[in-house]
């Protein structure tokens, strides 16, 4: 029969193997992980499959006469409003849409912004915390249906 101290001895090896040997494995595969990913050159990375951008197409001179393409000018629309929360345009250009384009306030009581139009006449309203109004800064009004607006001349 074996002593007591060489069981003793003999599991407490058997423990040390059961235990360092899955260590130096975990050691050396995250050794193995770490030197790959400081190797890791994103620019080889290739996407699995070729993509292809459709051929452009370009156009006739038939086509630009058919379809020109409107030479733009940047209108400011500037008014000065003590106490106001929000301003807002609503014109012919927006379809009277008073939500779709917002004043920005630049200095004291002065709200603007810009608006890209081709050349035309347009009518327009500020909308100053949901009220509708003329604008205070034209003196060029037209009639729309039994409602007087703004009428601006872009050239």
């Amino acid at each position: 029969m074996m002593e007591k101290k060489s069981v003793l001895t003999a599991i407490a090896l058997a423990a040390l193997i059961f235990v360092s040997v899955p260590t130096v494995l975990f050691h050396t595969a995250l050794s193995r992980y770490i030197n790959f990913m400081d190797n890791w050159d994103v620019a080889a990375v290739r996407p699995s499959r070729n993509a292809k951008i459709p051929p452009m197409h370009p156009r006739t001179s038939a086509q630009r006469a058919d379809n020109p393409q409107p030479e733009l000018r940047f209108v400011k629309f500037t008014v000065k409003i003590a106490n106001a929360k929000t301003v807002r345009l609503a014109g012919d250009f927006n379809k009277w849409s008073v939500d779709s384009l917002g004043l920005i306030k630049r200095d004291t009581n002065i709200w603007g912004t810009i608006v890209p139009l081709p050349p035309g006449t347009y009518q327009y309203l500020y909308s100053i915390d949901g009220q509708l109004m003329l604008d205070p800064l034209n003196p060029d009004t037209a009639m729309l249906g039994d409602k007087k607006v703004s009428v601006v001349t872009v050239k």
